[in-house]
């Protein structure tokens, strides 16, 4: 319970961090990923994931699929974390705060999918519609890069 408080706390801290910071040119991004409203917004995110893992496995074990869950969310913010700092430096100019909440929708969206495979086959309606809808964010994400 305490590293879930202390992992609180720095999200809170981060967050304000990150609320407060508004570049007002794409000159002042100091060219990488990391200084950007987009990429703090999933850092946040990814502290308070870490926080309810830490929670869930004092009392869960491994197999559990609210754990496995966790877990998979987790490792879909790291890999959008990756993928932003392997854009390009013309490209974190459009990295917003509102882009940072686009990325969650799509993590979220691929967790609610990767739970319906859990327990229902690929060619299931809810799979399907849920695909449909990931991969017209996905379309609106590549847009909003370029």
């Amino acid at each position: 319970m305490k590293q879930f408080l202390v992992a609180i706390t720095l999200a809170l801290g981060v967050s304000s961090v990150v609320v407060g910071y508004k570049p007002q040119f794409a000159e002042r991004l100091s060219g990488a990923a990391e200084t950007t409203p987009a990429y703090g917004v999933l850092v946040v995110r990814k502290a308070t994931v870490e926080s309810q893992l830490v929670d869930l496995s004092g009392t869960l074990t491994h197999q559990h699929p609210m754990l496995q869950s966790k877990e998979f969310e987790l490792h879909a913010i790291r890999l959008e974390m990756d993928r932003m700092r392997a854009l390009e430096k013309s490209q974190l100019s459009n990295l917003s705060a509102t882009f940072g909440r686009l990325i969650l929708s799509k993590v979220s969206l691929e967790v609610e999918l990767n739970d319906l495979l859990v327990c229902l086959t690929s060619e299931h309606p809810n799979v399907k519609k849920k695909r449909v809808e990931l991969a017209v964010l996905e379309r609106e994400i590549t847009n909003v890069l370029r």
